[in-house]
């Protein structure tokens, strides 16, 4: 019946709409006839189909019929009354009645029945919402409340028609991502798509004055009538609104579309960049901040949503090893109603029934009604509309039905720990059920019907403790026949079972003496294997507990540990710049470095040792009943063995560990221990040991970090920065050869803070790209100031340290060749510093900034050449101009050989390659000579000058035979 009714409305739709476009005259009872079919075919759909929610229906033809009232009205005014008056009553009929009705039935169609109506579905919607809102104030609200022609009810009028429509799209999107696939939500999304069309392309025509019947606009409120009425006559109208059971295979659709609405504050206020000056930024401002609190609150509620994840998993778990235990049908339904409450949100409401020896036809996990189930079952579940259906069967065969009632969400968020829930549960009233029967039975004909018949193997044992009976299920089960064998010889354990093939499996024994039976005269073993299970089981301890990438522990099962331990130590080991390594080298390294890290780590540590990843590149090791003295000795081996470098995909990269330590002795809990092996780990960094265990004034040092970490973002604001400059001399005559510009804080409390404690810092909180910056300006400006003193051909260079992240940052050479140019300062007056990890793979980019950087005439230097990451082979492929050898070779020169000829050999091969060589940290008269003799050209140190501030550099330049007086 509903199939010839909708084929008689779809045929009479069309004739409708035909006769519309080809009888201009009769287009007004067109029109209006296919209005009240519509209406008629809503009414007659949701009386058909019975949907669960019927108000969205009828709100959705209440809308239908809004609009063709606020048509009505516009015919009269413009046709009949000859008036262009706006608003008018059809602008008050669209917003007072047509839109909210629309908006509100749709709406609720979209969250009714929807599998997932929580906080992210709604800031999902939120985040397009505020794009579209975004989009639409700026090209469509924005110029009508400019309009100077307009007074303010008309403004207000023209704003409402696009805000209408983006929150109409907004529901539109929410239902593409949510509702289920079905005719019916093509053919509503259909209706609303060439609604929110036409609506644009009717405002349009109506402010040129050419809208009338019959015009090709009226298509789209054709289709928007005829879609609406089909899809409610469809039979899949009804499922929009039906509770419904997630398939454990079932994924969302990706939002794409939300990414897209990220960007529109970002690409608005780029359009309004291009086109002149932006007229729109403080909306944009507004909301691009509203994009971003909405991207933070998303990503807060999936890192929730994971832990929840992890405890529904642990709950999983602990009922699993509880219904273990189980012996009594009672003890396995207060387990199962325990585990439920553990698995829903504190504080939901719910009712479990759990029924043993009855169940229902069906044999799937459903969804069901409370009103509609038998009347016994509604009773027990009075005062829900829903109850979550799950079948108790093993082998095929029905044993009983767990039902489940609370509210859709928490339904839905159950389910596939229910599945698991009533999987294990089923088990366990099949194993009871058989050792009663098999307690029950004492006929010996019966007793073998049912063990020929059983899944379970029984044994049974004499008094030799040899098997004089097993049931058919053995042969398969131990891969022989056990009569006879020796139990000891079957058994490892009552957990584990040994095959012929030597293999093991994992099983439950249950035990029961029945020697005093004439009919048994032994000993009887039921064995129930239980290897797929703990399999199972197994794969979630190490899903919740392991770490995917190295295999180790993870930060969840390393507290647990320390917190079960006495008398233990922690270490933990972290990689010194592995964030270079990343940055560099690409991620695919860093994770292959973090899993040979891991492995010499675990071999490197004592067997009995637990080795952890905590995240990131932080590992954890925790040594049991080990003196204090023993542990330090592993932290220093840990650092030791861990000097030569790794083979990473054809690269060698070198990975030193910092280590910090802490006694559990020492503190009251796992999360002092912890805490204090990461305030050791702290302290280690930068140490020549590497590492530390954890004394009491180690807080100090803590404490002043996180102080320099809290302030650094004002100090910048404020220009609380300073700038040092260390000469570099030519080695030979003592004569300047150039500056190093070196930061220094000077902090209102700590004083002047030296860079190693704050750089490292502003790497992390990501402000060293702005320091740099700032580092590079007023060097620039410094550099100028010194030039005066000289000769232009005999001035001072200026060499500049530039991080690797900064040299990375977007537009760094065009900032750095902006400064020289505003300053008037020669490019050749600069030398940019670098670090050797800058240069690891293949970048072609940093490549290109370096060739541009030394085309404009700016002098690049490879700084601390000799450390981390050197490789002689990238100096003929890489434009430099210098090497800067670092202090630790200048330090031996004097004391080793090997050193002494290594340094000679980079002179020479930099003397080849046309490079100049700077030694560094040179502090006695021996071995600047040395130096001269292996012809390295410049150096600086303390023998010379420690850094200067700016006016004690200018000082030592006009020291008596230093300056070359400018002309």
């Amino acid at each position: 019946m509903t199939r010839r009714v909708t084929w008689a409305y779809a045929l009479c739709a069309l004739a409708l709409a035909v006769c519309y476009r080809l009888f201009p005259d009769a287009g007004l009872l067109c029109y209006v006839g296919l209005v009240a079919t519509t209406i008629a075919a809503i009414v007659y759909g949701v009386r058909a189909h019975r949907p669960r929610r019927k108000l969205p229906w009828l709100l959705w033809g209440g809308g239908s019929l809004g609009l063709a009232a606020g048509t009505a009205a516009s015919l009269v005014q413009t046709d009949v009354l000859h008036s262009d008056r706006f608003p008018s009553v059809a602008d008050a009929i669209s917003l007072g009645a047509t839109f909210p009705l629309l908006l509100l039935g749709l709406l609720m169609l979209s969250r009714s029945g929807a599998a997932n109506r929580d906080w992210a579905t709604v800031i999902d919607s939120l985040i397009f919402t505020a794009g579209a809102g975004l989009l639409a104030w700026v090209f469509l609200i924005d110029p009508y409340l400019s309009d100077p022609g307009l007074n303010a009810a008309q403004k207000a009028v023209a704003s409402a028609y696009p805000l209408a429509d983006v929150m109409l799209l907004a529901i539109m999107v929410r239902m593409v991502l949510e509702a289920r696939r079905s005719w019916s939500v093509a053919l509503l999304l259909t209706s609303g798509a060439v609604l929110l069309v036409s609506d644009v392309a009717f405002s349009l025509r109506r402010l040129d004055g050419e809208w009338g019947l019959g015009s090709f606009v009226d298509v789209g409120w054709i289709v928007f009538f005829a879609a609406g009425g089909l899809a409610a006559l469809h039979p899949s109208m009804a499922q929009l609104s039906e509770p419904r059971v997630i398939g454990s295979t079932q994924v969302k659709p990706r939002r794409a579309v939300l990414g897209v609405a990220s960007l529109v504050a970002p690409g608005i206020l780029f359009a309004e960049a291009q086109s002149g000056p932006v007229h729109n930024g403080t909306v944009i401002a507004v909301g691009s901040a509203a994009l971003v609190a909405l991207s933070l609150g998303r990503g807060g509620l999936a890192a929730r949503s994971v832990g929840h994840t992890l405890s529904r998993e642990r709950a999983l778990r602990k009922a699993c090893e509880a219904l273990l235990s189980a012996t009594e049908v009672g003890a396995v339904e207060a387990v199962v109603r325990r585990a439920v409450g553990s698995l829903l949100r504190p504080g939901t409401a719910h009712r479990t029934v759990l029924r043993v020896g009855s169940g229902r036809c069906e044999a799937v996990m459903s969804m069901q009604y409370v009103a509609k189930l038998p009347e016994e079952s509604a009773r027990e579940l009075d005062g829900f509309e829903l109850a979550l259906y799950c079948p108790l069967s093993v082998g095929g065969v029905r044993l009983g039905e767990l039902w489940v009632a609370a509210d859709e969400r928490a339904l839905v968020t159950l389910q596939e720990s229910a599945r698991v829930l009533a999987g294990q549960a089923a088990s366990m009233l099949d194993h009871i059920a058989l050792n009663r029967e098999i307690v029950r039975r004492d006929s010996e004909a019966y007793f073998r019907t049912l063990v020929l018949n059983a899944a379970d193997v029984i044994l049974i044992v004499g008094d030799d403790d040899r098997v004089s009976y097993a049931s058919p299920s053995a042969q398969p089960l131990f891969g022989l026949d056990p009569i006879g064998a020796h139990v000891s010889d079957l058994l490892v354990s009552d957990e584990r079972i040994r095959r012929a093939d030597g293999s093991a499996a994992d099983v439950e024994v249950t035990v029961r003496d029945l020697t005093g039976e004439p009919t048994v005269a032994g000993r009887v073993l039921t064995i129930h294997d239980v290897t797929e299970r703990r399999r199972l089981e197994r794969e979630l301890i190490d899903r919740a507990y392991l770490d995917p990438l190295t295999g180790l522990g993870n930060r969840l099962r390393f507290q647990d540990c320390v917190q079960s331990a006495t008398a233990a130590a922690v270490l933990i080991v972290d990689i010194d710049g592995f964030r270079t390594v990343n940055d560099t080298m690409g991620q695919d390294v860093g994770d292959e470095l973090l899993k040979a890290f891991g492995e010499r780590l675990a071999e490197v540590c004592p067997r009995a040792a637990v080795v952890a990843r905590l995240g990131a590149d932080e590992f954890g090791v925790l040594v049991e009943r080990a003196a204090v003295a023993e542990v330090e000795a592993l932290a220093a081996r840990i650092v030791e063995d861990f000097r030569p470098p790794f083979l990473v995909r054809g690269s060698v990269v070198t990975a030193l560990p910092s280590v910090g330590v802490a006694m559990t002795a020492d503190a009251a809990d796992a999360a002092q221990v912890l805490s204090e092996a990461d305030v050791a780990l702290d302290s280690a960094k930068g140490t020549p040991e590497r590492w530390r265990r954890y004394e009491s004034a180690m807080h100090a040092h803590t404490l002043r970090r996180m102080r320099l970490r809290t302030d650094l973002d004002q100090a910048l604001a404020e220009d609380a920065f300073v700038l040092h400059y260390q000469p570099i001399v030519e080695l030979a005559t003592g004569l300047p050869h150039g500056f190093e510009a070196l930061v220094r804080w000077q902090h209102p409390t700590f004083g002047l803070v030296p860079p190693l404690e704050f750089i490292e810092i502003a790497e992390e909180c990501g402000l060293i790209v702005p320091l740099g910056d700032w580092v590079m300006r007023h060097a620039i400006a410094t550099a100028v100031e010194f030039r005066r003193l000289y000769h232009s051909d005999a001035a001072p260079t200026m060499s500049v340290n530039v991080s690797v992240r900064q040299f990375r940052s977007p537009g760094f050479v065009q900032r750095v060749l902006t400064e020289l140019a505003q300053a008037d300062l020669p490019p050749g007056a600069l030398t940019v510093e670098i670090t050797e990890s800058l240069l690891l793979g293949d970048d072609e980019h940093i490549h290109a900034d370096l060739a541009t950087l030394r085309a404009a005439g700016v002098r690049v230097s490879i700084d601390d050449f000799g450390t981390g990451y050197s490789s002689l082979s990238y100096l003929h492929r890489v434009a430099v101009d210098a090497l800067k050898l670092d202090k630790s070779f200048v330090d031996t020169i004097g004391t080793s050989r090997r050193q002494y000829d290594l340094v000679r050999g980079i002179v020479q091969l930099a003397r080849t390659l046309d490079l100049e060589v700077v030694a560094e940290g040179i502090e006695t008269e021996a071995n600047r000579q040395r130096l001269v003799d292996l012809r390295c050209g410049f150096g600086q140190g303390y023998l010379f000058t420690k850094p200067l501030p700016r006016d004690e550099a200018l000082a030592w330049l006009q020291s008596p035979g230093l300056v070359e007086p400018a002309a």
